[in-house]
C-alpha cells in the first residue's frame, strides 16, 4: 500500500511540475510572469551571496579568535 501511495505522490507531484513549466514557458502569462520574477530572483541571489560572504568573514575571525585565545592560554604564567 505504502509503494502505491508514494507512485501517485510522485505521479501528482510530476504532473504539478510539468504543468508548472509548460504554463511559465509556452504562455505568455508565464513569460510576463518570469519577466516580473527575474529582477526579484536575481536580488534574492545577490543577497544570498552577500550573507554567505558574511558568513565566510564572521567563521575566519571566529577561528582567528580561537586561535589567539589558545596561543594565550598556553603561554606560561607571569608573562
Amino acid at each position: 500500500m505504502r509503494e502505491k501511495t508514494g507512485v501517485l505522490i510522485g505521479l501528482v507531484a510530476g504532473a504539478a511540475i510539468g504543468g508548472a513549466a509548460g504554463w511559465l514557458c509556452l504562455t505568455a502569462d508565464g513569460r510576463r510572469f518570469r519577466a516580473r520574477m527575474e529582477p526579484l530572483l536575481r536580488d534574492l541571489a545577490d543577497g544570498a551571496l552577500r550573507l554567505r560572504d558574511s558568513a565566510l568573514r564572521a567563521e575566519r575571525a571566529a577561528s582567528e579568535s580561537w586561535r589567539a585565545a589558545r596561543e594565550v592560554s598556553a603561554r606560561p604564567p607571569g608573562r
